[in-house]
């Protein structure tokens, strides 16, 4: 029963992950995000759209996670211990309903508001990309695509770990924190995030706007680094591709500061699992990767859309097409190694018996590497 548990928690953890991944895309990361601001309506009504987008995302992901707890509920003695599950599919429902979404449109709004520039300098130092000494007088100039993507990542992390907690009392044993609080806490967060973030949806048209703005303005102001030490040997290694990476590694991190960010809390996170070394690392490292998964993959097709490859331009170098195929791999690979596969042996090595987790660290590379090296 406990080895059907975990496994329940760790393919639960890794659909909730992806799906709060996808929040940001319901709402304003949107192909009619454009359209839509320029139309006349009121921020409620484009606000309540985007949240029913969001609930039934999130609805679909706990019935499926709910439905997976089946074989639980159909052993013997299972009842009980399945009903349990379902309260935590249901708290992971509401906050990927609810919470990031409310988190999600406070994000915009700050960045709506030019109050996002401290935070966006203190979180693009903290990941590798910093920004401009005149971030703060810059505003939305200064790349705020942190800003859209850090806090939403932080309180998917919170609701994560915070779920992680009552690991044992999936199973029946004494939580490590007390689950109905736990629970209730995401439930009634939910509820106030969504709330507080409905009566704030007069800027909702704004938040499109900007947004969509900001997609087709982020290189507008160019604040081209040069390639991190890091980025050179990866450079000097893929040899006639190594001018493409360049290419790729300094406006990646112009363009998408996001990957940093997000990459320095997947480090942390991973991490912290070494450190604490909890009884069974699994679900731990499996969501934290699952997470990793999903977002690179994001970041595979990035590296092959504009503004990071103009594949009209990309046919007049006098390069073969196959290192343009060897530059991203390059990059991803880079990217993984250092915020993903480091830390992640690192927390399965720690572990008193490591060889599964590093079984499920070592078969996620080597997913993330073959995924990113497949053809258009």
């Amino acid at each position: 029963m406990v080895a059907a548990s975990h496994a329940w928690l760790a393919g639960a953890l890794v659909a909730f992950a992806v799906a709060f991944l996808r929040v940001p895309f319901h709402i304003y990361w949107r192909h009619d995000a454009a359209l839509l601001a320029q139309l006349p309506i009121e921020g409620r009504p484009l606000f309540d759209a985007a949240l029913v987008r969001c609930l039934r995302s999130a609805a679909a992901t706990g019935i499926a996670v709910v439905i997976g707890a089946a074989p639980i509920a159909l052993s013997a003695g299972g009842g009980p211990l399945a009903l349990r599950h379902a309260a935590v599919a249901a708290a992971l429902a509401a906050a990927a309903g609810l919470l990031l979404p409310g988190v999600t449109v406070g994000a915009a709004a700050l960045v709506v508001h030019g109050g996002a520039a401290h935070a966006l300098v203190t979180a693009t130092a903290l990941a590798g990309a910093p920004a401009r000494s005149t971030a703060v007088a810059a505003g939305p100039a200064a790349s705020p695509s942190a800003t859209l993507g850090v806090l939403p990542g932080l309180a998917a992390t919170i609701v994560l770990a915070a779920v992680l907690l009552v690991t044992p009392w999936l199973a029946g044993d004494p939580p490590r924190a007390p689950a109905a609080a736990v629970l209730g806490a995401i439930a009634a967060a939910s509820a106030i995030a969504a709330i507080a973030a409905r009566r704030g949806a007069a800027v909702m048209a704004r938040i499109l706007g900007t947004v969509s703005a900001l997609d087709r303005q982020r290189l507008a102001t160019l604040d081209v680094r040069p390639p991190t030490a890091i980025e050179r040997l990866i450079a000097a290694m893929v040899g006639s591709a190594g001018l493409i990476y360049r290419k790729d590694a300094v406006v990646m991190r112009r363009r998408f500061p996001m990957a940093y960010a997000l990459g320095a809390i997947l480090f942390a996170v991973l991490a912290i699992i070494g450190l604490a070394r909890p009884d069974d690392p699994t679900p731990w490292i499996a969501a934290v990767l699952g997470s990793a998964l999903a977002y690179a993959a994001a970041l595979a097709s990035r590296l092959r859309r504009p503004p990071i490859e103009l594949s009209r331009l990309s046919a007049t170098l006098p390069l073969p097409p196959r290192a343009h195929a060897a530059a991203r791999l390059a990059w991803l690979t880079g990217w993984w190694t250092v915020f993903v596969a480091v830390p992640a042996m690192f927390a399965a090595l720690r572990q008193p018996e490591p060889v599964s987790a590093v079984a499920l660290t070592a078969g996620a590379t080597f997913l993330v590497i073959v995924a990113s090296a497949l053809p258009r």
